[in-house]
């Protein structure tokens, strides 16, 4: 059920601030994506090293575009050095991971601390609403889980891997949600002029409790594309046990199946729930057909595919008038195609290719579950109007 506040309150929620929480956490989730990449590089030539560390670097400055909005170009650039400043303390640290060199590996480590120190510093005495004790918690944390990621990869314990990688991600959430509400709270402080106030919002708002649902549906997109790659990687070049990562693959659908279910009900979900799984079955069965050379299965499963991204498109959309059945196809058709090029370039060692074509698909994900939110927000927004029927989770 929608109400009507504007303070940035845990019952109440506007558009601008749902969508300031997200941005923070998918700035995150996405560093950590590329981190982990990047370890894959170092540790096993999936991918050219310095390509990936490019990636991972450039990520860690797009926090600025973030602060740029609200505290201008220059302080954008002093945090953004900062952030940089991290990405080559941990790629140093793997240096010295990979040479045995314990002295440079704490040395590293202690480095990637003083960094969250000064940031942390830096953090509290530009916005008040910034603690330094507790942002040096939170990244304290989040470096204790890369490292453990990275020793976990070292050794060949995948199990472990993934444990820690859903750990990190659901950490990163906490840490997304500090920074938009200490950003929030400053906005509207008094501290910066009112123009800088979003200016999109209606009034209305949802619960926390609604906006974890709109963002745990919104987040399959970035779990897709990530599982699938990593079943790919499973596959093709023999990282981790491929059922191990088939089932995590497949707990993705259940995840977004079970959220949607907060929202429209059992059926739709249940079948969005057979098809995804239908998809992630052909997807393994194209892969075995490019491993074999079989290109009359290779065509016929490729056929299914699109197929089956014609029924989702026509399943997803129907819930939701405010969903285009045209829209869903084309996105749904973008990711076969992109995903099928993907497993091409696994299956020729083509990495170059690979990494921009994952780093599409990640853009792709955010373009989409942009529109999925939208989406969702709009038809909560519209169950509260008393003409139409009422719905709430």
């Amino acid at each position: 059920m929608m109400m009507k506040k504007n303070d940035f309150n845990p019952q109440c929620l506007t558009f601008s601030q749902m969508n300031l929480i997200f941005n923070a956490r998918i700035y995150y989730r996405r560093l950590t994506t590329w981190t982990r990449a990047y370890v894959l590089a170092r540790y096993f030539g999936v991918g050219t090293a310095e390509e990936l560390f490019g990636r991972l670097y450039l990520e860690s400055l797009d926090i600025g575009d973030m602060f740029q909005f609200v505290f201008g170009r220059q302080v954008a650039e002093q945090y953004s050095q900062l952030a940089g400043q991290f990405a080559i303390a941990f790629r140093d640290l793997i240096s010295a991971q990979l040479d045995g060199n314990t002295d440079e590996i704490t040395k590293n480590v202690d480095r990637l601390y003083q960094n969250v120190a000064k940031r942390s510093i830096f953090l509290e005495e530009l916005n008040p609403y910034w603690s330094a004790e507790g942002y040096r918690n939170l990244f304290g944390t989040y470096i204790q889980y890369i490292i453990e990621i990275a020793n976990a990869i070292a050794a060949g314990d995948y199990s472990r891997d993934i444990e820690l990688y859903d750990r990190l991600t659901a950490h990163t959430n906490r840490m997304g949600d500090v920074f938009a509400q200490g950003m929030y709270n400053y906005i509207t402080s008094g501290m910066e002029p009112p123009d800088t106030l979003p200016a999109n919002d209606s009034g209305e708002c949802i619960t926390y409790e609604q906006m974890e649902v709109i963002y745990n549906i919104r987040m399959v997109w970035f779990e897709l594309f990530y599982w699938v790659r990593n079943y790919m990687l499973s596959r093709y070049v023999g990282l981790g046990n491929v059922d191990e990562v088939f089932t995590r693959l497949q707990q993705v659908s259940v995840d977004y199946t079970n959220a949607l279910k907060q929202v429209f009900g059992e059926q739709v979900a249940e079948d969005l729930l057979q098809e995804i799984n239908l998809y992630f079955v052909l997807l393994g069965d194209f892969i075995t057909a490019q491993m074999e050379g079989n290109t009359d299965e290779l065509d016929r499963v490729t056929q299914l595919l699109y197929e089956n991204a014609e029924k989702r498109a026509a399943l997803i959309s129907s819930v939701n008038p405010l969903w285009d059945f045209n829209e869903w196809r084309t996105r749904l058709f973008n990711n076969t195609r992109i995903t099928i090029d993907e497993s091409t370039t696994f299956l020729t060692g083509d990495y170059a290719r690979n990494i921009d074509i994952f780093s599409r698909l990640l853009d792709l994900s955010e373009s989409t579950s942009t529109y999925f939110a939208q989406g969702i927000y709009q038809y909560l927004s519209q169950q509260s109007n008393p003409s139409t029927s009422r719905r709430s989770f």
